[in-house]
């Protein structure tokens, strides 16, 4: 009695343990192949900037390193391919030996084979999100660092904001401006509640600049409702003040983090911090729905995989039901891909965005999987 209730537990350990190993190795194979791409990738960068003296030279060892920081931001990324991959193989072999057909002849479902397993890369996807994510955001920072000393930045006019609002330094003419707002409207390049700060070339201050309101128009920033203070407190009240600017507003950007490199506990309290600045929140809204979706999406590629997989009873390899699979798969990350870039740009809710992809993935594979479980049940009642 004690082995015929133990059986099935030893059965369910052996099941994960060996979707387990074929996970193991396809992520492996995808790591290291990842791994050779952005090396590449950084050689060929590296051979561009041959010349330009103001950067340092890349060797091997610098470009190898670099690649190997971005090792866990890939790991991060390609789990649910892993699982996908790893699940397609594992359940083709479970077909040819006939593990499935008779794990079901004695009486035990689908499903009570794949909940051990499901709960178990549940807790992949949470160790993604909670240990990996941490870790990706440190690496990813080295790696900007060690891309800006090697390849050099775009010169582009941004906005940095902290928590006495944004800031900018800009040359106008022979002066020195330091930009200081506590709201913007990106959309129509407006600030509000504005001070500048004016310096002449020896950086002595000059006088400073209060205005209700500003926007940049072209190769200018016209400034309303302003007041002016010089170097002798002596106060002077204007309706209207422009100052030259010599660079393109539609070029003018806020810095905000890209949202890979904000830790997943800090995300709520950044979006708070922006939505009150006035910022758009929509793309980081929509990453942070997606990262803690990731559980859930490595769950759906492996009922996926298994609904079509295990359908037929066939012991030979079906080239098409594999292929079937891997484009189900993919399909289900692009398209959800294809639908965050919509939530990035308000076309949709970011709620909608940021979950919608997975859990249609989540409740298809749901359904698939019982569906098997029933024609299962009716063939051999």
């Amino acid at each position: 009695m004690f082995k015929f209730i133990n059986h099935p537990i030893i059965l369910y350990k052996y099941f994960t343990k060996d979707l387990f190993k074929f996970f193991f190795f396809a992520l492996f194979f995808l790591i290291i192949l990842i791994f050779f791409i952005d090396l590449i990738e950084l050689f060929r960068r590296s051979s561009n900037k041959v010349g330009v003296h103001h950067l340092l030279k890349a060797n091997f060892i610098d470009l190898a390193g670099m690649a190997s920081l971005k090792i866990v931001g890939n790991i991060q990324q390609i789990l649910p391919f892993a699982a996908l991959i790893g699940s397609i193989t594992c359940f083709n072999q479970w077909r040819k030996k006939n593990y499935y057909v008779i794990s079901k002849v004695s009486g035990i479902s689908l499903w009570k084979i794949l909940s051990p397993i499901l709960v178990c890369f549940f807790f992949v996807g949470l160790f993604s999100i909670i240990i990996l994510n941490p870790f990706s955001t440190l690496m990813n920072k080295k790696y900007e660092n060690l891309q800006t000393l090697f390849f050099g930045k775009a010169n582009i006019q941004q906005f940095s904001f902290d928590t006495k609002g944004f800031w900018i330094k800009h040359m106008s003419g022979k002066r020195n401006l330091i930009i200081n707002a506590n709201k913007i409207d990106e959309k129509t390049k407006t600030l509000f509640d504005i001070n500048i700060f004016e310096y002449d070339d020896n950086k002595i201050f000059q006088r400073k600049i209060r205005a209700q309101e500003g926007k940049f128009t072209s190769q200018k920033l016209s400034l309303y409702n302003v007041q002016s203070i010089d170097e002798n407190y002596k106060l002077t009240n204007v309706k209207k003040f422009s100052y030259p600017i010599n660079f393109d507003s539609n070029q003018l950007n806020v810095a905000t983090k890209k949202p890979e490199k904000i830790f997943l506990l800090d995300f709520p309290y950044y979006l708070i911090q922006m939505k009150s600045y006035g910022l758009n929140i929509s793309k980081h809204l929509v990453y942070f729905f997606k990262l803690i979706c990731q559980p859930f999406l490595i769950i759906s590629m492996i009922l996926l995989s298994a609904s079509l997989m295990l359908r037929s009873n066939e012991r030979k390899v079906e080239i098409g039901i594999v292929s079937l699979s891997l484009v189900v798969g993919f399909s289900l990350y692009f398209i959800g891909d294809f639908i965050f870039a919509l939530g990035f740009s308000e076309r949709i809710p970011p709620l909608l965005a940021g979950f919608g992809p997975t859990l249609i993935g989540l409740f298809s594979g749901c359904y698939l999987i019982s569906d098997i479980d029933e024609i299962k049940y009716d063939k051999n009642s």
